[in-house]
């Protein structure tokens, strides 16, 4: 499918190389629609809440610990589908608990610096909208729950705003003639969960056109509902780094970066002008998530490789657009999550990774050694293992004020 787009766009073609079996060719040559074909196939998969592999009697939790080389910290895991996540200490010990029944899944879940729960859900499968984002208190207890199209991702930015990606149906002519676009946005709201401010990324990018060519997208069909993903955004970080501000203006702290899945492509933009600043990834990455910057001002990402069914993880330069530094598993295919994964840089150097739909995470060195692993313990009713949506690791002293104020729980 061609998407025409408003001049001065221009529309590119994803060329993909697929394996034969990939396509499903056998001996026949593999050819670049084959190729095309699959990888939007890929791509409309829907998100899953469990794997094929259930949880054992007696399993360890956390089966590789190396105290000495991990760094210490407590880790949050939110799980899709049991709308839920967990506080574990470095041991696999549940410290805290939260979950929302009602819900139909949860995506991210971050903890706010009071002990608070951001969450974003949704309350049906579907495609129409029925989202929402949550606040929940250290305790469990409901604080608001804001019935807005939120998704993937929300953060507490620098300037005590709550940023996070929305989403609306509406007709884009210039994408598609025949069906509806899912427009995404960049939404911000009070600490209360006010609407601030909120604004489309489409009509962001469409500001900058020598900046972003857009890949062609196919249809999705969902619920008997079909429609065009274009971007699918993911991520976003405001820039928080004060000690990068001086060295390019790429970290200023009014623009933010946005990992756009279904583009292949990383992108910063300057909020307050609503203008697109510097994008990266075609050709390099596929449909990558949990795009963050460290403190060096280079950017880590989960580059997903839904093209060559394996995944990495990455840190790029961003002002000499290089990748320095990869981490991919000796077998190729020990490391794959085809939809979700995160990544997170720890303050010992080493890089916390959720292989999402293997339901497992790791910790790293800086030259590939696992030195801590997590299986996720908590299963449906068959026993399956549920996936990880992300792992954030804080640091104890962050979390024993939390405990110290409040007294342990679960």
């Amino acid at each position: 499918m061609t998407i025409p787009y408003p001049a001065p766009w221009t529309t590119v073609t994803l060329a993909v190389t697929m394996s034969l079996t990939a396509v499903g060719c056998g001996n026949d040559r593999a050819t670049e629609a084959d190729a095309e074909a699959e990888l939007e196939r890929l791509r409309a998969l829907g998100y899953v809440g469990f794997t094929e592999s259930r949880v054992q009697p007696g399993e360890k939790t956390v089966p590789v610990f190396d105290e000495e080389r991990s760094a210490a910290g407590y880790n949050l895991v939110s799980n899709r589908d049991l709308t839920s996540a967990q506080l574990f200490d470095a041991r696999g010990r549940v410290v805290r608990s939260w979950e929302d029944p009602g819900a139909n899944h949860w995506s991210n879940a971050e903890l706010l610096q009071n002990g608070d729960l951001l969450v974003t859900g949704s309350e049906q499968k579907d495609a129409t909208g029925s989202n929402f984002l949550l606040r929940m208190s250290w305790g469990g207890d409901v604080l608001w729950r804001k019935q807005i199209n939120a998704h993937h991702d929300a953060e507490l930015t620098p300037s005590g705003t709550i940023a996070t990606l929305t989403f609306h149906f509406r007709e884009i002519p210039a994408v598609s003639g025949e069906h509806q676009v899912k427009d995404h946005s960049l939404t911000l709201l009070t600490p209360d969960g006010e609407l601030v401010e909120e604004h489309s990324f489409y009509e962001m990018l469409c500001t900058s056109p020598d900046r972003f060519t857009c890949n062609d997208v196919a249809p999705k069909f969902q619920e008997g509902t079909a429609f065009i993903d274009l971007l699918h955004p993911n991520s976003i970080e405001f820039m928080r780094h004060r000690q990068l501000i001086e060295r390019h203006p790429l970290y200023a702290p009014t623009n933010v970066l946005v990992s756009f899945r279904h583009q292949d492509t990383i992108a910063i933009f300057d909020w307050e002008a609503k203008r697109l600043l510097w994008s990266w990834g075609r050709g390099e990455i596929s449909a990558q998530h949990d795009a963050t910057v460290l403190d060096n001002g280079n950017i880590l990402m989960f580059d997903n490789g839904v093209d060559r069914s394996w995944s990495r993880i990455i840190e790029l330069d961003p002002i000499g657009k290089r990748i320095v530094w990869e981490y991919k598993a000796e077998e190729s295919s020990e490391f794959f999550s085809l939809r979700k994964g995160s990544n997170q840089r720890l303050a010992n150097g080493n890089t916390l990774v959720a292989n999402s739909d293997s339901g497992e995470a790791f910790e790293i060195t800086s030259g590939g050694e696992i030195v801590w692993r997590f299986l996720n313990p908590n299963a449906d009713e068959r026993g399956r293992r549920a996936t990880i949506v992300r792992i954030h690791r804080y640091a104890p002293e962050f979390i024993h004020e939390l405990i110290d104020a409040s007294g342990p729980g679960s």
